[in-house]
């Protein structure tokens, strides 16, 4: 059996320093070595982390005593790398999305599945413990019946942001914009305690933003599979920003999940009292933990590289796996495709406030 997963990283942005934490934190994985394109960052990277660096990731793919490899690139990348990595014999945890197209999804998804490896797509709100909890409510029917959904990412980017890369808030590069980038993480957890989408209706635009091709924009009307109706907006707009919200309200209770936190959750009783509060109750008990030498912020990502981890060794699924990324990216295109529909082209920021003023 092997003692440890040895891993490379290929990119080496922002998020890639999560991913580093992550695995170095774990006693059974390595982290061995990143691949960039650009020389600076690449070479302040590997340095800080004490790994050989590459310039083209191929490279990195090439050596035996890699295992697997997390994929931290732009987004309409992320397929092509992977199926390269399939190919190369390596296990694979790719940022979300997994891909830009369904096409690309199901390309990339198929080169894992033929050759018997694993491929894991971030996910890591799945393993925050309020998140499990809430999941094991609804499995249980602990609210009753699900009735209405209501999701919201409300968050602020400044233009720097969208300047600061080519490929941020293009069609290419990013598949979209806020609702395939920032949103995606919550529509993945729509899905993961909802079940599945029916039926979407949806609209997205360029509001604030200038000099980029996508939305930073975006709210859709859902029906579940399991009936109940829904809500999604996402926004980049929103000044200073504000937590994810989650709010889920059943026949029998309802349950607000705000970032990592279950902020609210109250069970009917059904003697017509108030009931109880849940989460209320919990924080007066206090919660267990304990020191860690990882930021709270970056736990999620430790326990999602930890199953990861764990299902190479065991030869058994990760929890988040392809196919789930997929459905997730599926719902995204399921809004984009329905505001095409709608609307034709959406209207840029410009073009409202010009507008407002007839």
């Amino acid at each position: 059996m092997v003692s440890k997963i040895r891993f490379g990283l290929i990119g080496c942005g922002a998020v890639a320093s999560a991913h580093a934490s992550a695995i170095a934190s774990l006693p059974n994985a390595e982290l061995a070595a990143v691949a960039g394109k650009s020389p600076e960052r690449l070479a302040s990277f590997a340095e800080a982390w004490g790994l050989e660096g590459y310039a083209d990731f191929r490279e990195l793919l090439q050596r035996d005593d890699i295992d697997a490899v997390g994929i931290c690139t732009p987004s309409g990348s992320h397929g092509d790398i992977a199926v390269l990595a399939a190919e190369a014999g390596k296990h694979a945890i790719v940022e979300k999305p997994i891909e830009i197209t369904l096409a690309k999804a199901d390309e990339t998804i198929a080169a894992f599945r033929s050759r018997g490896l694993k491929l894991g797509v971030i996910s890591q709100h799945r393993f925050d413990p309020d998140v499990i909890r809430l999941k094991t409510l609804l499995e249980a029917s602990g609210l009753g019946r699900p009735v209405l959904v209501s999701a919201c990412v409300h968050w602020y980017r400044d233009q720097a942001y969208y300047d600061s890369g080519g490929w941020r808030g293009t069609w290419a590069g990013d598949g979209g914009g806020v609702l395939i980038n920032q949103g995606i993480h919550t529509v993945d957890l729509l899905l993961h305690l909802m079940g599945p989408v029916a039926e979407v209706a949806g609209h997205a635009a360029t509001m604030t933003h200038e000099r980029m091709e996508t939305e930073d924009t975006a709210a859709a009307l859902l029906k579940f599979a399991g009936g109940a109706l829904g809500t999604l907006s996402c926004t980049t707009s929103a000044y200073p920003g504000s937590p994810a919200r989650i709010e889920i309200i059943g026949s029998a209770g309802s349950a607000l999940l705000e970032g990592e936190t279950l902020t609210r959750l109250y069970m009917n009783n059904g003697d017509g009292s108030p009931g109880v509060n849940a989460a209320e109750e919990r924080q007066d008990q206090g919660t267990a933990g304990g020191d860690s030498a990882v930021p709270a912020d970056r736990q999620a990502f430790v326990r999602q590289y930890a199953d990861f981890v764990a299902a190479i060794v065991g030869d058994r699924e990760p929890a988040v796996t392809g196919e789930a990324g997929r459905e997730a990216l599926a719902l995204v295109l399921d809004v984009y495709r329905s505001s095409r529909e709608a609307g034709g082209r959406e209207p840029t920021g410009t073009e409202i406030r010009r507008g407002s003023k007839q």
